[in-house]
């Protein structure tokens, strides 16, 4: 509750590290210049490389698979390292890298283009590690299809391109300026070298059943003038009474939005609600939700819908934690099951029947963790392989919902300073720390924050992603150096 402002542009998970950005790319192009325009409308003052900034842009758009004629160059790696020392030694920063690199092969991109592109991004990823303990956060974003960044395609491939996409249309300045703001930002400190989907949910591997050439540009989905805005809606939090939900609840009304809490405990419920209510001056409804009981999530958006009239949005932050070396492991695990998956599914299944009656487009996130791409201990598989549901669940339903305009994603945090983690093992803690680049434990602000931002209209663009929040844990899984006195300093290990 560090914050009481209501208007989005003054949240703490959105003011800018800096007032100036170094912007920098191998060559000049069409690209660039874009992004320097770009920043500029933004309030951004930008400068060349080397000027001392602590925030950081480099732009690689070169990909041929979106018809971009020529190379565009090689990262210029010793400009990133002088500025990533630098700001290590300064005590931190800001570094984002535009990208349009793809993940796999395209039938049409570059053979050499594409695989020194997808070096740079690991080299990129490898300095964030080595940067990440001096404060000093290392992103990526790699869009998708921007003409304005210099991507040009004939009509009929173009359609095809958007046929691959779950939100079928170009990324827009609006996209792009709006994960820049995110990634640029105080907020998110525990996201490191991760890479943000930019691209209409490309990722999700959808395969195309209409007719070749007949996809059409959905121009209705491009984000507002108020991007970050929640005035006017109404949004369902579960896990609302400590915690991830209850953070996440107050970064939304700090952003406009009204939020109906859900949870087992009520006293919590009413606590958070009373302060959302005094001091952001928002409206909040509390509901008594059981989810580990069959048939409470659809009781949950009945009474939801009936306390406030409306629901727009929806974020699953409910969950629990069970040990299978526990006794009664089972029943754990079932209820488990239950509150962190099946209630997903559940209440989203209802909201959907309604949203779509009446033609409303709602944001969904779920909660998962990176237990879902990981699996750090033994005695979790219950809880890992529950939290990889919701989160391939989640990119499910953002393809069979898309055709409604209702978007679905996950957050996917590393170890949160939460009630749940005060249970862990201390040892593990401790062991943790040391496999997480940033050194130290995610806050539930930092969640908050992602989660904010996919409900937004601001990533009107990522649908079906799972961004991870984790401190650079799942996203990097560094090692540590194998011998005494192995460690380099980051100038060194680059050089």
């Amino acid at each position: 509750m560090t914050s009481t402002s209501t208007a989005p542009s003054r949240t703490v998970s959105l003011r800018p590290c800096s007032a100036t950005i170094e912007i920098d790319a191998p060559r000049k192009t069409a690209a660039l210049g874009a992004v320097n325009a770009m920043l500029k409308r933004a309030g951004f003052r930008t400068v060349t490389a080397g000027t001392g900034a602590a925030a950081f842009c480099a732009v690689q758009v070169e990909n041929a698979a979106f018809g971009v004629h020529g190379s565009g160059g090689c990262l210029r790696r010793s400009v990133v390292l002088e500025a990533a020392t630098r700001m290590a030694r300064s005590g931190g920063g800001r570094m984002v890298l535009v990208t349009d690199a793809l993940p796999w092969p395209a039938g049409s991109a570059h053979v050499e283009r594409s695989a020194r592109q997808s070096a740079d991004l690991h080299w990129w990823q490898q300095l964030a590690s080595r940067v990440a303990p001096h404060g000093v956060r290392m992103n990526a974003i790699r869009i998708g299809y921007a003409p304005f960044l210099g991507h040009s395609l004939p009509q009929p491939a173009e359609a095809v391109l958007h046929a691959h996409q779950v939100v079928r249309r170009p990324v827009t300045e609006a996209d792009l300026q709006a994960a820049l703001t995110l990634l640029l930002s105080r907020g998110l400190n525990a996201m490191v070298g991760e890479v943000l989907p930019l691209d209409g949910g490309l990722e999700t591997g959808i395969v195309p059943v209409n007719a070749t050439g007949t996809a059409k540009v959905d121009g209705s989905t491009v984000p507002p003038a108020r991007p970050w805005s929640l005035d006017g809606r109404t949004v369902l939090v579960t896990g609302g009474s400590s915690g991830i939900g209850a953070e996440a609840a107050l970064e939304l009304a700090r952003r406009g939005a009204d939020v109906v809490l859900a949870a087992r405990r009520l006293p919590e419920l009413d606590e958070v609600a009373a302060a959302i209510r005094e001091h952001l001056g928002r409206r909040a409804w509390t509901v008594r939700a059981d989810l580990s009981r069959a048939g409470a999530a659809d009781d949950l958006v009945d009474e939801a819908l009936r306390q406030a009239g409306a629901v727009h949005d929806f974020v699953h932050a409910a969950g629990v934690l069970p040990r299978d070396d526990q006794p009664e492991a089972r029943r754990h695990r079932e209820e488990a099951y239950r509150i962190n998956v099946l209630s997903f599914a559940d209440a989203v299944e209802r909201l959907a029947q309604r949203w779509v009656s009446s033609g409303h487009r709602g944001n969904i996130v779920a909660v998962s963790s990176t237990s879902a791409q990981t699996a750090p201990v033994p005695g979790l598989y219950s809880y890992g392989s529950g939290k990889a549901a919701v989160a391939q669940l989640s990119t499910h339903l953002a393809v069979t919902l898309a055709r409604h305009r209702i978007r679905v994603n996950s957050v996917l945090p590393g170890i949160v300073r939460t009630p749940m983690t005060d249970t862990a093992d201390p040892a593990f803690v401790t062991a943790s720390l040391r496999r997480i680049p940033s050194g130290r434990l995610c806050d539930p602000e930092d969640i908050a924050a992602a989660v904010a931002y996919l409900v937004s209209p601001a990533s009107a663009m990522v649908d079906g992603a799972q961004l991870r929040v984790c401190g650079g844990w799942a996203t990097l899984r560094s090692l540590p150096a194998f011998t005494p006195g192995g460690e380099q300093p980051v100038s060194a290990a680059f050089a």
